[in-house]
């Protein structure tokens, strides 16, 4: 399975996560030891980073 990271754009805690789906606009994750997915979406397709939120805490990750 891809592998990337996400990073919480607040603290900067940074989990490896396993991709499930990826596009370039969409990019479904799950953290790594967890059953926790995230969605993460880029506004725009040049954008550089997939951004999302969940529990209040804003995420963020390239997808590589």
């Amino acid at each position: 399975m891809e592998k990337t990271s996400i990073s919480n754009i607040e603290t900067g805690i940074t989990k490896n996560c396993d991709i499930i789906y990826k596009n370039d606009k969409k990019l479904e994750l799950v953290v790594e030891g967890t059953t926790i997915k995230i969605i993460l979406k880029k506004n725009n397709p040049l954008d550089q980073y997939y951004k999302g939120k969940i529990s209040n805490m804003d995420f963020q990750s390239s997808g590589d």
